[in-house]
């Protein structure tokens, strides 16, 4: 008698049953593959919204400090592995209404990719003929300031440039002061002070402008709009209880800034209460009736004009 079952080498239920095992396989490969990328993809959501947030707080911190009265007002995020861009749009409070003025890139998280940009154009005046600013995207000048304890050539003054505008317009200036002002003397008269110019320079960086001004032509020798630190304040009449709220705002963005120029400002000022800074220019919105009045006060050394809109 044979000890083994004829089932056992039937050929039909041997072919059968590894269909069966090889089935079980591929389900069990499949069920584990998307267990995988389930896991996967809520891992790399996860870390790329983290390191988005962190990035939008960097450059959200960086705008609001190195652009009077700017923030971000639309972010649009591209997602990649561990990391992604994002598109996003400055605005700002023009006093009656926000203007989108720019939009930039930046890239976040642990595999972020590279940006390449590409500028051609020039500045005005490259040739020393008229100032070296620049433009914004939106087509408004870059704004202009001038230390009080740096001695330049020649300040920039666009009284002039203002009075030959017309139309019943709104125009944003930059305001370089005489000497430095403590918050308690500064000329609270002047209206529309929307945004304050602190002394955050190390005494490096003083003599760096000085050396700049003294070797350099008078048409590059100011100080950058993005290089002007300070906070914006959105109040018809200003107190010194105001000034302080967004003092203590501004000390907690500069270690937030992804630049670390900012993060040194904050080394500096960390430490230093509102009643000790020093307010170096501010800017302000007005008619051509209002900024021609606030001209006409001795104390401001410099004028810039920056952006323009219609009063409506």
């Amino acid at each position: 008698m044979n000890d083994f079952s004829d089932d056992l080498f039937d050929e039909k239920k041997i072919k059968k049953a590894v269909r069966r095992g090889k089935l079980k396989i591929i389900i069990t490969v499949i069920m584990i593959s998307i267990v995988v990328f389930v896991v996967l993809n809520i891992a790399n959501t996860t870390i790329s919204a983290h390191y988005s947030e962190k990035a939008f707080k960097q450059w959200d911190a960086y705008v609001r400090l190195s652009t009077p009265n700017g923030y971000i007002s639309e972010t649009v995020d591209s997602k990649g592995i561990l990391g992604g861009t994002s598109n996003y749009e400055i605005s700002k409070d023009f006093k009656i209404k926000p203007v989108v003025i720019e939009r930039k890139q930046y890239s976040f998280g642990l595999n972020s990719p590279v940006l390449t940009s590409r500028f051609s154009g020039s500045k005005i005046g490259s040739k020393g003929e008229d100032w070296q600013f620049g433009y914004k995207e939106n087509g408004w000048r870059e704004m202009m300031f001038f230390h009080p304890n740096v001695s330049y050539k020649k300040y920039k003054d666009d009284e002039e440039l203002i009075e030959r505008m017309q139309g019943d317009k709104i125009y944003e200036v930059a305001l370089s002061f005489d000497q430095p002002y403590k918050p308690r003397e500064l000329f609270i008269q002047l209206p529309e002070m929307t945004w304050f110019w602190i002394d955050t320079y190390s005494s490096e960086q003083l003599n760096e402008f000085q050396q700049v001004a003294k070797e350099n032509d008078w048409s590059s020798t100011f100080i950058g709009e993005k290089d002007a630190l300070g906070f914006s304040i959105n109040r018809p009449y200003i107190s010194i209880h105001d000034l302080k709220g967004e003092y203590e705002e501004f000390l907690e963005l500069l270690p937030m800034s992804i630049s670390s120029d900012h993060q040194n400002a904050f080394n500096k000022m960390k430490d230093i209460k509102l009643e000790d800074v020093e307010i170096l220019g501010v800017v302000v919105y007005g008619t051509k009736e209002e900024l021609e009045e606030i001209l006409e006060n001795p104390n401001i050394k410099a004028s810039s004009l920056g952006g323009v809109i219609e009063n409506y």
